[in-house]
């Protein structure tokens, strides 16, 4: 690699990294997810509403960031991430610095928040596809492709950690969070539009071959009239050699299996397609024009021959499957494989108890602190740290992860699904856990196993995703099995709406209506039905990713015993 190849590289690696670390932020929703109750008179349902809706833009708009990666480049997307998020986070500032009159209209707000969020997610998502769209393009040969994808996605989880950090040391004074909103809304145009600069695509393998290929041509064919002196334009006589040497190559197969045939044997190549009426007419032409000389070189000289020999014909593909593959579309294959399958549902089962804990451990520590001395100022920043607690153990764990499972396959050469079994596991551990919360200290070990299964699971996904179905149809297969969090979290975050306001009508029906109005809040008893429901929705990840697992080795040795 070139010098100035190579720092264009890095450099390009560094605005990926920039771009990830600011785009991760739709998890700082739990830092100021109480105001919206606080500030606006939301009830805990309607806000998990807006959060449910946000995250259901953030990841259905995947699919579609990952085709205009791939279609227009990752420069514009990365400059619409600039533009939604500043939108997004501009207009919550905007809202919470004007709808300040709590208790009166709030059913106005809860469109137009949920509007902004989504805004918020969706350029988020715009980020996020476009750099690990490209980072699985640049680094699909390469044998680190865990760990290049892992340190980007890494500061992606990361994102949370940092700027709910300078949100505990700059803003926590404040009564309502416009001031931090508009803070993100600026860092977030500025760090995407700087970063879209210099993030490029490597130029892929198949532009150094034709050139090669070109050349080759150049070299050893003859002048030809259809040849420009630049040699801009391919020869005729390659193209008819391209064409004449596949229907060769096919025809050849093609007696073979009838040879076979009547041997009684039935060969693989059956389902090679069948030659065109007018094979035979195109191959004769063909020898013609090579063997004869043609009466432009010959006048007055004795021009050997032309042979094929002296020809370089690019490499063609002689088996029909890979044809095949080609013509049909990634998101057709894709919805045929079951292993796509049960890696989304896999993916839903556990991401979904993940965001339930992810958007609500901030009324979950409120709950939690009404049996304790702690000033709202302190509840403030112990939300701040539980969050960003959770955000730095997804970051520890998508870094090391990316770089474990490269040894697990390359050295132990095992598949990288094993430990989306093992991830899996763990989100069950944390969802029991979470149903068992009695004290305000249960929230740390709680946010570091929710940050680890979800970091895990989403440095494997998208690193299994690259490797099953190709590098070139990543940001299209992977932005499809990216719904999966989506619809996991609306659900997930639907039954903790639920179980939260239906705890707290118990509470207020238990006391009365005549109870002095600050022991009115809700308790643990509000969010532990929901994580007892959620701990049964990740079991079946573990299924899931355990077929995800098992199935190609099944599938593997099913043939096999088919062939005898």
């Amino acid at each position: 690699m070139e010098p100035r190849e190579s720092y264009t590289s890095t450099l390009s690696y560094i605005a990926i990294c920039l771009s990830m670390l600011c785009g991760g932020t739709t998890s700082l929703f739990a830092t100021y997810g109480s105001s919206f109750s606080e500030i606006l008179g939301f009830t805990q349902y309607e806000t998990n509403l807006v959060a449910s809706l946000g995250d259901y833009a953030h990841y259905m708009s995947a699919p579609l960031f990952g085709y205009l990666s791939t279609r227009i480049g990752p420069t514009r997307v990365t400059q619409s991430a600039a533009v939604l998020m500043f939108c997004g986070y501009m207009g919550l500032s905007y809202s919470f610095k004007h709808f300040d009159t709590a208790y009166e209209h709030a059913h106005h707000y809860v469109a137009t928040m949920a509007m902004l969020f989504a805004l918020v997610g969706v350029g988020s998502k715009a980020a996020y596809m476009s750099s690990m769209a490209t980072t699985a393009r640049n680094f699909r040969h390469s044998r680190h492709s865990g760990i290049a994808l892992g340190i980007p996605n890494s500061l992606y989880g990361l994102s949370t950690f940092v700027f709910s950090s300078l949100k505990a040391r700059w803003f926590e004074s404040d009564q309502t969070p416009w001031r931090y909103l508009a803070f993100m809304a600026i860092v977030s145009l500025a760090a995407h539009l700087l970063a879209s600069k210099y993030v490029v695509l490597k130029e892929t393998q198949a532009a150094p071959r034709k050139r090669a290929t070109s050349l080759a041509i150049k070299a050893n064919a003859p002048p030809s009239p259809a040849v420009t002196t630049s040699g801009s334009v391919m020869s005729p006589l390659h193209e008819s050699f391209e064409m004449a040497e596949t229907r060769k190559r096919r025809m050849t197969v093609s007696v073979a299996n009838e040879a076979g045939h009547a041997d009684g044997d039935v060969t693989a190549n059956s389902t090679l397609p069948a030659l065109s009426a007018d094979s035979t007419t195109a191959e004769s032409r063909f020898a013609t024009h090579v063997d004869q000389p043609s009466n432009s070189h010959n006048s007055g000289a004795d021009t050997p021959p032309l042979s094929t020999a002296t020809l370089t014909p690019p490499s063609t593909t002689v088996a029909a499957n890979p044809a095949q593959l080609r013509e049909e579309s990634a998101l057709v294959r894709l919805s045929r494989d079951p292993i796509a399958w049960a890696l989304l549902l896999g993916i839903i089962c556990l991401s979904g108890p993940g965001l339930a804990f992810v958007n609500n451990c901030g009324s979950m520590v409120r709950a939690m602190s009404h049996s304790t001395s702690l000033t709202e100022e302190q509840i403030g920043q112990y939300k701040d740290k539980i969050v960003a607690t959770q955000s730095f153990f997804s970051f520890f764990a998508r870094l090391v992860v990316g770089y474990f499972s490269d040894l697990w396959r390359t050295r132990l050469r095992l598949p990288r699904s094993g430990l989306l079994v093992i991830a899996g596991l763990l989100m069950i551990y944390a969802q029991n856990t979470a149903a068992r919360v009695s004290r305000l200290e249960d929230m740390y070990p709680l946010a570091v196993l929710i940050g680890t299964a979800m970091g895990s699971t989403f440095t494997l996904a998208p690193t299994i995703t690259a490797e099953t179905w190709g590098a070139e149809n990543f940001g299209l297969c992977w932005g499809v099995i990216t719904l999966g969090p989506a619809i996991g979290g609306h659900i997930c975050n639907l039954i903790f709406g639920s179980s939260w306001d239906r705890g707290l009508y118990n509470i207020i029906n238990r006391l009365g209506k005549d109870a002095p109005q600050d022991r009115m809040q809700c308790t643990n008893e509000c969010f532990i039905p929901a994580f007892r429901s959620t701990a049964k929705i990740a079991y079946f990840s573990v299924f899931f990713f355990t077929v995800v697992l098992c199935l190609p080795q099944a599938t593997a040795v099913w043939k096999r015993r088919w062939q005898k």
